[in-house]
């Protein structure tokens, strides 16, 4: 008993065009995109990532070490007059 491939029949190709999720160079839906840049925005702000670039732009400078740890300094700073409570 043989089967016919699913390469073969017709409803199974007319399923692969309407249905090209997966492929390679399908367009990834708008909202998607959009739900994904909130996300890593989201990511960012937690993890004080915009943070630091902000305090790169506001000093002028770049991405280094010795940036990093000036940047940690005024984080600490800035925690340790936040007022505590309860």
């Amino acid at each position: 008993m043989t089967f016919p491939s699913a390469e073969s029949s017709p409803s199974s190709t007319a399923a692969a065009k309407r249905c090209s999720a997966g492929q390679p160079g399908t367009a990834v839906p708008t909202w998607f995109v959009g739900a994904t840049r909130l996300l890593l925005a989201t990511f960012r702000e937690i993890f004080d990532e915009s943070a630091y670039w902000r305090f790169l732009k506001r000093h002028e400078m770049s991405s280094c070490p010795s940036a990093y740890a000036a940047f940690l300094r005024e984080q600490e700073g800035i925690k340790a007059r936040r007022p505590k409570c309860c």
